[in-house]
């Protein structure tokens, strides 16, 4: 056994009650009593669907409906029905997880990790934003939603910028010479690694140019692995409380005196600044970090 317990539960919730109806979303925090990241190679090679990151390292995969993300001593999870759907829920993760260690010479691990691909924002901003229809598209915007799915190459535009480096994958065998895992190593753009034992420097991720540097920031992420792209604002703060508390949109609306359409507005804006899906998650990131 692996995890003697957990500790530390923070719950939150988020919704509105019609009349009889219970329309609530749960979610919740807790810390593992014992480190759990040993156990994530093994949950992303045999859970269907687990995501494994290192930038923060966490996994993420779905259980009984719920979604969850597992650090190396936390953990969270959402959405639930309540408090003992959340209970039943993380007392069953601990006995999944102590099982998966206590099985896992059984298991294959999987080292791969997940890297999300970036948003259109993101790409348009690599672009000349010249709408020069070089590529074929009418607008930047249009070439970045096609490169984002996959339809084209960064090679369709001309004036895209050169790569700063790129990302070979190389197998990693075992000792009966079948592929355990991968591992990436960023190289610069224009050069090639022929030996399979590289040298450091050349597994060392390179450094943009100087005169570039100013023009870009490393993302932002809390404590607790989520990525923050800018601080919220006032009004996004005041929202985001609200929100935390179960209001809807037209209860914000009412409270703040603002209209139902830039209610919506800052909601997306939340959801995008703390890379969350849902209320239920902003809700969980707003209790940890002392908003609420």
């Amino acid at each position: 056994m692996l995890i003697p317990g957990y500790s530390d539960v923070s719950i939150s919730r988020s919704g509105v009650r019609h009349d009889r109806l219970c329309d609530l979303n749960w979610g919740v925090y807790f810390k593992f009593d014992a480190d759990i990241r040993e156990l994530f190679p093994y949950i992303n090679g045999t859970v269907e669907g687990a995501r494994y990151y290192d930038r923060p390292l966490h996994v993420r995969f779905v259980r009984d409906g719920a979604n969850c993300a597992l650090y190396p001593a936390e953990a969270m999870a959402a959405p639930f029905r309540g408090r003992d759907h959340i209970f039943d829920f993380i007392e069953d993760l601990v006995i999944f997880l102590n099982d998966l260690y206590d099985h896992r010479s059984d298991l294959t691990p999987s080292n791969k990790i997940h890297r999300e691909p970036a948003s259109i924002v993101d790409i348009v901003k690599a672009l000349p934003r010249t709408n020069c229809q070089k590529c074929g598209y009418a607008t930047c915007m249009a070439f970045a939603a096609a490169l984002r799915n996959g339809e084209i190459t960064p090679a369709d535009c001309p004036d895209f910028a050169e790569p700063i480096s790129v990302c070979k994958v190389y197998p990693v065998f075992g000792p009966d010479g079948t592929v355990e895992s991968t591992i990436a190593i960023e190289t610069n753009g224009h050069e090639s690694i022929s030996s399979s034992n590289p040298p450091q420097e050349q597994l060392q991720q390179m450094e943009p140019p100087r005169d570039k540097r100013s023009q870009q920031t490393e993302p932002l992420y809390d404590r607790f692995g989520i990525r923050i792209q800018q601080d919220l604002t006032g009004r996004e703060l005041e929202v985001l409380r609200l929100m935390a508390d179960g209001a809807s949109n037209s209860e914000i609306s009412a409270m703040l005196h603002i209209s139902p359409h830039t209610v919506k507005s800052h909601v997306i804006h939340i959801f995008n600044k703390l890379n969350v899906n849902d209320r239920t998650q902003a809700a969980v990131w707003a209790v940890r970090n002392q908003i609420i």
